[in-house]
C-alpha cells in the first residue's frame, strides 16, 4: 500500500483569460490536469484550448452554455454537448494531435435529476452521509430528489453519451466503496470525489456559503477525511477562472505541499 496520496486534477470551466498561465504554472510544477471547457468560452479562446494540448494537457467537454441538464431539455443538452465537442476537435486538430478521448462533465454537476447526482439512497450506509455533505458543500445545487422524469433524462443523457464516443475519465485507482461500488464508477461523465471549493470565494460568492477565504479553503482540504486517505486515489475538482485564478493556484501549492501527487 502506498503512502503517497495520488490524485487526478480536474479543472472546470475553461479556457479563461488566465488559462495559459495556469497551463503555465502547472507546467512550471509538473502538474498534469484535464481542462473542462466550456464552449462559448472556447469559441472566444480556441487557441489557449490548442496551447494546452501541445503542452501535454487534456481538454474535455463542459457543455456550452454552463446551464443545468435538469433545467433545459434532452435535445438542449446533447446540443450544447455536441457544439462544444466540435470546438474541441478543432483544437486537437490545430495541436496536430489526433488520437484522443472524449470526456465530458456537466456544468454544476446537475446530470439531469439536479441535485440527485447520484442515487444517495444506494449509497452504502457507512459513508452516505459523507458523500451528500460532499456534493453539498462542494457544488451550488439543492439536494432535492428528482421526479420519474428527472431520473428518465439522467440515464438518456448516459446513453447518449456512450453512443456519441464518449468515455469514462481513466481513474482505476479510485477505490472508494462508495465511488467503486455505485453508479459514480459507471457514469460516462466525469465525477469527483473532493472539490476544493474555490468557487466560494469569487466576489459574487464570498461570505455566502461555508467557506470564505482561501485560508478556509485550505482549512477544509486539510480536514477532509477522505482526501487524507491513501488507500484510493483522488478526483480533485477545482476552476479556471480569472476571478480567483492566484487562490486556485495558491490551493494546488497546498495540496502538493500537503503531500499530494497528481497524474494522469
Amino acid at each position: 500500500m502506498t503512502t503517497q496520496r495520488q490524485a487526478y486534477l480536474t479543472i472546470d470551466d475553461s479556457p479563461s483569460t488566465r488559462m495559459d498561465d495556469m497551463v503555465d504554472a502547472l507546467s512550471a510544477r509538473g502538474v498534469p490536469a484535464i481542462f473542462f471547457c466550456r464552449g462559448d468560452y472556447l469559441a472566444l479562446r480556441l487557441e489557449s484550448a490548442s496551447r494546452a494540448i501541445r503542452k501535454g494537457f487534456i481538454i474535455a467537454n463542459h457543455a456550452y452554455n454552463h446551464r443545468r441538464a435538469s433545467q433545459i431539455s434532452f435535445d438542449e443538452m446533447t446540443q450544447e454537448i455536441a457544439d462544444t465537442q466540435n470546438l474541441i476537435d478543432q483544437a486537437y486538430a490545430s495541436a496536430g494531435v489526433s488520437n484522443y478521448q472524449r470526456h465530458f462533465r456537466f456544468p454544476h454537476m446537475d446530470r439531469g435529476a439536479g441535485g440527485w447526482i447520484v442515487d444517495y439512497d444506494a449509497l452504502p450506509v457507512s459513508c452516505r452521509q459523507d458523500v451528500i455533505r460532499m456534493f453539498a458543500d462542494g457544488i451550488n445545487i439543492n439536494l432535492d430528489p428528482p421526479d420519474q422524469a428527472a431520473v428518465l433524462k439522467k440515464a438518456m443523457l448516459q446513453d447518449w453519451l456512450k453512443a456519441s464516443g464518449f468515455t469514462q475519465m481513466p481513474c482505476p485507482d479510485v477505490t472508494f466503496p462508495w465511488f467503486r461500488q455505485t453508479e459514480m464508477a459507471a457514469a460516462i461523465d466525469a465525477m469527483y470525489t473532493y472539490s476544493t471549493s474555490d468557487w466560494m470565494i469569487l466576489p459574487r460568492h464570498k461570505g455566502k456559503w461555508p467557506w470564505a477565504s482561501l485560508d478556509d479553503l485550505k482549512a477544509k482540504m486539510d480536514g477532509d477525511q477522505w482526501l487524507q486517505r491513501t488507500d484510493s486515489a483522488h478526483i480533485v475538482l477545482a476552476h479556471d477562472n480569472a476571478e480567483i485564478h492566484d487562490e486556485t493556484l495558491a490551493l494546488i501549492d497546498h495540496s502538493l505541499g500537503r503531500g499530494i501527487q497528481y497524474k494522469l
